[in-house]
């Protein structure tokens, strides 16, 4: 049963889902961790981006590496109406931002449902090739998305290092008003990060529709896997989402590849709950005095 081919297995798809869950929960913990929004219509952002890389590239059929982060970047623009008209009125209000962030996600979700209706749909792969390694074959588009992922990953990381509005993102989540006094416009850079945020997650939104299915309702899950996420790696913590997402990520393909979903789903919420009980700050997060 543990085969060394079915380990292998194991392994690529785990690198595919640790790539996703990391991508959803870091636009997630970013607005925590510079605007303490709590975000949950997150997963509704991702759901759209599904549908935009479903008609994208399923129906009008863009170049996937043009598809992927063009998809991402319609509904980061299109999000940034409700940036202004909602989310800017919850910005360091942590408990309202929860309540009313949770009826935005259910207006976007029946919008959509009424937009689309609530059947599933399926994001066609990148490519239908099939690679090889020694006795592993396993899809070249688990590849591409971790790929695309990492590259994400990695601008963002040079960005929030070295440029300017990155280091002003940086200095925001640390102490707003200091950040202020030194010439930082708070306003715009909660703008720009919103938009970072809104576009990882849509990015992630168009893997996740075309690993498993899309429908209205694709981004509860997606929710509760930037919330494990950032629980197990520490709210506002981004060295702890990737630490978190990995986790999650290998552990599921693990566990649902040998015990099933409910087991994997189980084992999940079970360690956020326990880790909520001795470790309340995360694996990596920052105790609070």
């Amino acid at each position: 049963m543990f085969s060394f081919s079915v380990l292998a297995q194991v392994f690529v798809d785990g690198i595919g889902l640790s790539a996703i869950y990391i991508l959803i929960a870091l636009g997630f913990t970013l607005l925590f961790g510079i605007m303490r929004v709590v975000n949950f219509a997150h997963g509704a952002f991702a759901m759209l981006g599904g549908y935009a890389l479903y008609y994208l590239y399923g129906n009008l059929g863009l170049p996937y590496l043009v598809a992927a982060p063009l998809a991402a970047f319609v509904v980061a623009t299109g999000a940034l109406v409700l940036e202004r008209l909602v989310y800017r009125f919850f910005y360091q209000k942590m408990f309202q931002s929860m309540i009313g962030l949770l009826g935005l996600d259910m207006a976007i979700t029946y919008l959509a449902v009424i937009a689309w209706n609530a059947e599933e749909r399926s994001v066609p792969p990148s490519t239908d090739a099939l690679m090889q390694a020694g006795t592993l074959v396993f899809p070249a588009q688990k590849l591409i998305i971790a790929g695309i992922a990492a590259v994400a990953l990695l601008a963002f990381y040079l960005f929030t290092h070295y440029s300017r509005y990155g280091l002003a993102m940086r200095a925001a989540s640390q102490d707003v008003d200091i950040a202020e006094a030194q010439g930082v416009n708070s306003k715009s850079i909660y703008r720009l990060a919103f938009f970072i945020a809104i576009f990882m997650a849509a990015l992630a939104g168009g893997f996740y529709a075309q690993t498993y299915a899309l429908s209205p309702f694709a981004g509860e899950p997606q929710l509760m896997i930037a919330f494990v996420v950032v629980i197990l790696g520490g709210m506002g913590s981004i060295p702890g989402v990737a630490l978190g997402g990995l986790l999650l990520g290998f552990a599921n393909s693990f566990l649902g590849t040998f015990y099933g979903s409910a087991t994997s789903v189980f084992v999940s919420f079970g360690a956020v709950i326990l880790l909520l009980i001795v470790r309340p700050w995360g694996l990596l997060g920052a105790r609070e005095a």
